[in-house]
């Protein structure tokens, strides 16, 4: 229960561009020319988390939320292990939902990856991503579509360095349908588009990575599930 909040009325929407496509024509003496603006975000379609625990995370996500996994990932030779990162949704049943709501990732130390926004469509999201580059944003990664959700994507960075999504046309799965497993590798992040870039993998010289670095060694250490064999999967993702 929240007290105290205000009902807004609804934002402005961006609808999708009318597309001529092989024989399906809905164009006629018409151009297109979207304008660089800010895409308009229609909703938060995901998180991504790190977590030096991910299957006491999942685990708590399934059990007490009760999601349930559309795609296991797991380290680069390591199959036999078991899964290190796992894209969950919502089981509305028979209702499709979102491929993933939730991503959960291993890594040295826990902490925020990334936030996914939906806006209309490519037109909308490129347009959009030129606005931000006019206004000097940096860029992280894209354009591209996924393969893990199909999402069309293009990667920025907020003003504080917090990595930001902007997707369009992602899966939607009802509840009839068993997780897939692949190797989670750069290469294997994306269907078309230019590779994954440092900035985008953590490995881009800066105060992240180095926190990233710093971490390894305690989390072999401690009390988590990054064992030495583990982190040394990890250190081969961004090189596959």
């Amino acid at each position: 229960v929240v007290s105290g909040t205000v009902e807004h009325e609804a934002l402005p929407s961006q609808d999708p561009l009318p597309l001529n496509r092989d024989h399906h024509v809905t164009r006629v003496n018409s151009t297109q020319r979207p304008p660089r603006r800010p895409a308009v975000v229609q909703r938060l379609g995901h998180v991504v988390l790190q977590s030096t625990k991910y299957l006491e995370s999942l685990d708590w996500y399934l059990d007490h939320l009760g999601l349930i996994v559309s795609d296991f990932l797991f380290f680069p030779g390591q199959r036999e292990r078991g899964p290190t990162m796992s894209f969950i949704r919502c089981d509305r049943g028979d209702e499709p939902a979102d491929h993933h709501t939730l991503a959960l990732t291993l890594g040295p130390r826990n902490r925020y990856v990334h936030s996914a926004y939906q806006v209309s469509d490519l037109d909308a999201l490129a347009a959009g991503g030129e606005h931000l580059k006019d206004l000097g944003y940096q860029h992280s990664w894209g354009i591209g579509r996924h393969i893990q959700g199909s999402q069309i994507f293009d990667y920025w960075r907020d003003p504080d360095g917090f990595l930001v999504e902007h997707f369009t046309d992602g899966d939607l799965f009802d509840c009839s349908l068993e997780p897939g497993w692949g190797e989670m590798t750069a290469s294997n992040l994306a269907q078309w588009g230019p590779p994954a870039t440092p900035d985008f993998l953590g490995i881009a010289p800066g105060r992240e990575s180095l926190r990233e670095a710093l971490a390894m060694i305690p989390a072999v250490r401690g009390d988590t599930e990054l064992d030495l064999n583990r982190l040394l999967g990890l250190m081969k993702v961004a090189r596959s």
